[in-house]
């Protein structure tokens, strides 16, 4: 009997040693071991009950997190080499949120539960999100041009279809947009078209707002381009005025005047007023004018006003007598001599016209001349041309022609 329990002792001992021995291989051998896994990308869930909502995330498009995980080496190398960080699923549940930044939790968790590893810590524990309100904003469209049409054309009218475009996304963005804009170029244009021009939205500082859409994206645009063209005014009259009365020193202001239209622009030489009653003139020294404007034609600036000032007097005559020795004679053929001239016939004018007009002029005012142009050798009776000052009519000149003989000089 006791030898029985000499033998037991010993085999407890051995059996104790052994266990120790086993427990400090574990601990030392197969330690444990903790690791952090770094810039693990974040899962957002309940994506669809953001769009519910018409939400979206404004800030931030994609998180990261850092996790540290614990366990047996033996157990973190079997986790290393079956993926490691594919194993950690971090999460962040977005349900339930509205408008506005709020502290969204983490969650981690290990894909395999039924490993060995325990998760440690992360961080961040809480991300930080910012939702916006997806809204739709009707907007009108603005057209800008670049370029200069040539001299002689000028831009009509800009006509865009459609007039307002929608435009969508988050709230902060489309408040951004300060103005809808199609860019069109003149540059090189003589005639109308219609051409499709993209869509732009500009901010307050004129950059392009990213994140926004429009709808449509582009427009229709009509230029209308018509030629233009600077024209003299010419005074037109009816009717007339009362005996021994006439119309002098009339100025139309301005005597020119720039007209937009058609192709039927090109013919045109002038602009005429529209007909005036000469006796409405009688009373008073100024007054607007209205143009004949043809069909198609325009004034440039249809604000433009047209004066015409005039000057009614009594109409008188007076009398000037010249000698024929007080002719110009023009235009002799070299090759001919003025052999002979009837110099005893006076040459007697009238001229007719407002008294204050007539008082001005003398004889040095007025040109008598004879013109023998294509006139040959012989004789022949040349009437008698006048040259006279402005607002003055010829009322009678007597003769009107001179008898002359013209002979061909003599060689040497």
């Amino acid at each position: 009997m006791s030898k029985g329990k000499n033998n037991l002792t010993p085999k407890i001992f051995a059996l104790l040693i052994a266990v120790f021995l086993w427990s400090y291989v574990m601990s030392e051998v197969n330690p444990e071991r903790p690791t952090e896994y770094r810039n693990i990308p974040v899962t957002y869930q309940n994506m669809s009950a953001l769009e519910r909502q018409g939400l979206v995330i404004m800030d931030p498009k994609e998180a990261k997190v850092n996790v540290k995980v614990t366990g047996k080496k033996s157990d973190m190398d079997k986790f290393s080499s079956s993926g490691g960080v594919n194993n950690i699923v971090v999460q962040v549940d977005l349900s339930g949120y509205r408008e506005g930044q709020f502290k969204v939790p983490v969650k981690v968790s290990l894909s395999d539960n039924s490993s060995n590893i325990k998760i440690v810590s992360w961080e961040p524990q809480e991300i930080l999100f910012t939702f916006d309100e997806l809204i739709t904003d009707e907007r009108e469209v603005k057209v800008e041009t670049t370029g200069e049409l040539g001299n002689n054309f000028v831009l009509e009218n800009i006509d865009v279809k459609p007039e307002t475009v929608l435009i969508s996304g988050p709230r902060r963005w489309v408040n951004e947009v300060s103005e809808v804009k199609a860019i069109v170029g003149l540059e090189g244009r003589q005639e109308s078209v219609k051409l499709k021009a993209p869509i732009q939205l500009l901010d307050d500082k004129g950059n392009v707002v990213r994140g926004v859409e429009s709808k449509p994206d582009t427009v229709d645009v009509g230029i209308s381009i018509l030629r233009k063209k600077t024209l003299p005014i010419r005074l037109q009259t009816k009717g007339e005025l009362p005996d021994n009365f006439t119309i002098y020193q009339t100025d139309i202001h301005p005597s020119t005047v720039t007209v937009k239209g058609d192709k039927s622009l090109e013919d045109l030489d002038y602009i005429n007023t529209k007909p005036i009653d000469v006796n409405s003139l009688l009373v008073g020294s100024s007054m607007e004018v209205e143009l004949d404007l043809p069909e198609n034609i325009q004034l440039l600036n249809p604000e433009q006003k047209i004066s015409l000032t005039y000057s009614i007097e009594e109409a008188v005559s007076k009398e000037f007598k010249f000698a024929p020795s007080e002719l110009e004679i023009r235009n002799l053929d070299d090759k001919l001599n003025l052999e002979s001239i009837d110099y005893d016939k006076e040459i007697q004018l009238i001229l007719g016209g407002s008294r204050i007009t007539l008082e001005n002029i003398n004889k040095d005012s007025i040109k008598l001349y004879l013109d023998l142009k294509d006139i040959a050798e012989g004789s022949h009776q040349v009437e008698i041309k006048v040259e006279i000052p402005k607002d003055v009519t010829i009322e009678s000149i007597n003769p009107k022609n001179l008898k002359l003989n013209l002979k061909k000089k003599e060689e040497g």
